[in-house]
């Protein structure tokens, strides 16, 4: 893992959370979808590598600025690396699906996700520090919109709309 500040995907992470955020204030709807995909495609990142390369998970542990996670991902973390990143998978393919709901399901996967990328903050440059406040700063402004409809109803509504068109 690289821990240059200007390494590729390290920038590449931080301009992606502040598009994000950006999009957010502007097009919310489209900000939860970038989120959901965020969160879903990190899953899919993490599991592929921890069941292909769980050492280096191990390097967070190296890279922490928290003692207490230094002696949790080279303690107990480090000797069931799969397991414990599967979990956090699952986690994040949750909220990312629920991301795209309205309502409470809508709202608490907002707050669940918050949550998550405080939690991986700090993990500094592991986590590609400050992307992770900027993207709770995202979530912070899409808490605070009006999201009345959820994006599978949008995505119903245009499915019903092409299967009449094609009846005509």
């Amino acid at each position: 893992m690289e821990t240059d500040y200007t390494s590729t995907p390290y920038i590449v992470s931080n301009v992606i959370a502040i598009a994000t955020a950006v999009i957010a204030m502007i097009w919310p709807n489209i900000g939860r979808v970038f989120l959901s995909g965020i969160f879903i495609g990190a899953a899919a990142f993490n599991v592929f590598t921890a069941w292909e390369n769980p050492d280096l998970y191990l390097q967070f542990g190296e890279l922490t600025t928290s003692d207490l996670y230094r002696r949790i991902i080279l303690g107990p973390f480090s000797m069931h690396i799969e397991i414990y990143v599967s979990i956090i998978a699952v986690c994040q393919v949750i909220i990312g699906a629920f991301l795209l709901y309205k309502g409470r399901l809508m709202q608490t996967a907002m707050l669940a996700a918050i949550v998550f990328l405080l939690a991986i903050a700090p993990l500094g440059i592991g986590s590609a520090f400050p992307a992770p406040l900027i993207l709770s700063a995202a979530l912070v402004i899409l808490m605070r919109a009006k999201i009345d409809q959820s994006v599978y109803d949008g995505i119903g509504r245009q499915s019903k709309y092409s299967a009449r068109s094609h009846s005509h």
